[in-house]
């Protein structure tokens, strides 16, 4: 029964881990690549894989941008590069706060999960702000350019999953190996 629960347990934090991935690269997928590229520099970006939250160039070019559509879609990359850079801070002093409530004599948890607490609200407040500029950009869409991005992000997001669920598989099938391992008597370490 306790195994059950772990497992249970682990498929609920990887769906969340999913779910948190897919709703970011929904809600920051076309952040990249939005100043026309000379000539060159294009024949060098088709060659390269786009980063998390980025789209190919060619989807791009395919969507034929307008200049307002351009300029909310760089509004809506800087907001998302500056979210992940002050995320990113705000781990690290989320993390240097716990070290020094750990260092205190009497460690009182309840500081800990406020400090948890403060730093998801101040990075939750910051994806909405993302997630704003998105949508400011997907309102300029007009249907055809959404039904082109829609197919790639539902392409994205099924390659997304079977990854996630061979890792789910892979991580199972370790965790059974290494279980039946330990129950081996004949097996040495």
């Amino acid at each position: 029964m306790r195994r059950i629960s772990i497992v249970s347990i682990c498929s609920v934090k990887r769906i969340v881990a999913v779910a948190t991935v897919s709703t970011m690269f929904l809600f920051s997928w076309a952040h990249a690549q939005t100043v026309t590229p000379k000539a060159p520099a294009a024949a060098a970006q088709a060659n390269t894989t786009p980063s998390m939250g980025e789209i190919p160039p060619a989807l791009i070019a395919q969507l034929a941008l307008t200049a307002e559509q351009k300029a909310r879609l760089d509004a809506a990359h800087d907001a998302r590069r500056i979210m992940w850079s002050a995320n990113r801070k705000s781990r690290l002093a989320e993390y240097s706060g716990l070290t020094e409530l750990l260092n205190k004599n009497a460690f009182d948890p309840r500081e800990a999960v406020a400090l948890r607490k403060k730093t998801r609200a101040m990075m939750d407040a910051r994806i909405d702000a993302v997630q704003e500029k998105w949508l400011a950009f997907w309102d300029t869409l007009n249907e055809g350019q959404r039904k082109v991005l829609v197919a790639y992000m539902k392409e994205q997001h099924i390659k997304q999953g079977a990854a996630s669920e061979a890792r789910g598989r892979a991580k199972v099938a370790s965790d059974l190996e290494a279980e039946r391992t330990a129950k081996d008597p004949n097996k040495t370490k």
